[in-house]
């Protein structure tokens, strides 16, 4: 089956064409240009009866789909939650008082649940692609297998990773899910979940866990996905434990590498900065979250001009990677009190260091409409007021796409979204069974 989306404006997005149009087939772009063009192509080729199904954009924007480097799907039943006691006062009591005991008590069918709520959103917003960090320490071995079966129904593209962690010292059993699913992705591949090696972070994670999530990473050629300095205390406990910081610890242990996630580094000083430049290793910023739990404001701007490649993702605080990109601008303008920064650099963390990010990870050209590329690709219900040109389309994207509604959403080839509708998808149900579980989830939570 032939799908041409047409009547619309496309973005590349290193290209903008008027009155363009993308022709889909068998998961892959197999065209694209001005509408008429494409059309007159395909029917010369292949002649008047094949069937060709047309998606009417109705002069709206046509885009490659979004993708999120840093989710967690697992997050979902905290919302709501009532925690008991006095309020967090700081980072690592957010993590005691909400996070661990959430990770602790969840049961795979709390996962499943939870991981499908978001996925539904990310459909939604438009994003197509995401790089997931889940933490169960309750519920370790099998437990990627669940979310794989959640991804999957959904139908969006995802990498999964277990962040292994020694606090509950279940490091070692952590490692050895990720290598579990590794093996059985390499036994039975998806088109549409890819994976890696998850660690929590470096305050939670001994050396042999370290080593051993390190050379499951090199056996399977993929990299690690942890959280780093995030909080000032991730570098303090290094320093005490180890005689070294954080990402000076990871280089110790060959950790980094040009597939290596280091979430956050938030509290990262310039010699960090050169260690990660020289390795190619990436950085994934999540503005929101850091400003939700009052971590700081991490010095992207510096490590995107020494040449780092910083992404962005929403550390499970939403799906909507629009919203996340203009956070992410507002937040170094507001930092650094100067309002001629990240007009480009938001952007470029969205829709090129992402794209970039998941070619390395997926192995494929993901975030661009490129013939060959997968059929990733989203109608966003924005009608420009002004003129759309190759030389603003930043100012519309900051300032007038970040309000638009995904309208229709297609990945590898499979249409997701049609007319804000999800195709084959009972949300009301999921999120009615989502809720049940929820409550009886809070009782335990609150029990333990």
């Amino acid at each position: 089956m032939f799908t041409l989306v047409e009547n619309g404006t496309v973005i590349t997005p290193s290209r903008l064409i008027a009155d363009g149009g993308v022709l889909c087939a068998d998961g892959m772009i197999r065209d694209i240009g001005r509408g008429d063009e494409v059309r007159a192509r395909f029917f010369k080729a292949r002649g008047d009866k094949v069937r060709l199904k047309v998606i009417d954009a109705k002069k709206r924007i046509i885009m490659p789909g979004f993708i999120n480097s840093h989710h967690h799907l697992y997050s979902t039943f905290a919302r709501g939650m009532a925690i008991p006691g006095t309020p967090a006062k700081n980072f690592y009591e957010i993590l005691e008082k909400l996070w661990w005991k959430l990770d602790h008590t969840l049961s795979a069918e709390d996962i499943y649940y939870s991981a499908l709520i978001p996925l539904i959103a990310c459909v939604r917003n438009g994003t197509t692609t995401i790089i997931d960090h889940h933490e169960s320490q309750g519920l370790q071995s099998g437990v990627l297998d669940v979310i794989r079966k959640a991804v999957e129904q959904i139908g969006i593209r995802a990498a999964l990773c277990l962040g292994a962690s020694d606090r509950r010292k279940k490091g070692r059993e952590g490692v050895a899910e990720n290598e579990r699913f590794l093996g059985k992705l390499q036994q039975q591949p998806s088109r549409l979940v890819s994976a890696m090696v998850g660690l929590h972070a470096s305050f939670t994670v001994n050396d042999d866990t370290l080593a051993a999530a390190v050379a499951v990473a090199e056996k399977y050629k993929t990299g690690l996905h942890i959280h780093c300095a995030e909080d000032l205390a991730d570098e303090k406990d290094s320093l005490k434990k180890h005689g070294m910081r954080v990402v000076a610890r990871l280089k110790k242990f060959a950790a980094l590498g040009p597939k290596t996630l280091l979430v956050h580094c938030v509290h990262i000083d310039e010699k960090e900065m050169n260690i990660i430049r020289d390795s190619a290793s990436n950085v994934v910023h999540n503005p929101e979250s850091n400003m939700n739990n009052a971590v700081g404001c991490a010095d992207v701007l510096g490590m995107m001009k020494k040449g780092i490649r910083v992404g962005l993702g929403t550390d499970g605080m939403s799906s909507d990677m629009l919203a996340q990109m203009r956070c992410a601008y507002l937040l170094q303008r507001h930092n650094h009190r100067d309002p001629r920064l990240a007009f480009c650099e938001a952007p470029a963390m969205l829709l090129d260091n992402n794209a970039a990010i998941a070619a390395k990870i997926f192995g494929k050209k993901l975030g661009k409409l490129a013939v060959g590329a997968p059929a990733d690709v989203v109608i966003l219900d924005y009608v420009p007021p002004t003129p759309l040109l190759p030389g603003n389309f930043l100012g519309h994207l900051l300032f007038g796409m970040v309000d638009a509604e995904a309208d229709t959403v297609i990945c590898d080839g499979k249409v997701l979204l049609r007319g804000k509708k999800l195709v084959g998808i009972n949300e009301e149900l999921l999120c009615e069974k989502s809720r049940q579980l929820a409550a009886r989830f809070w009782k335990r939570v609150a029990s333990a």
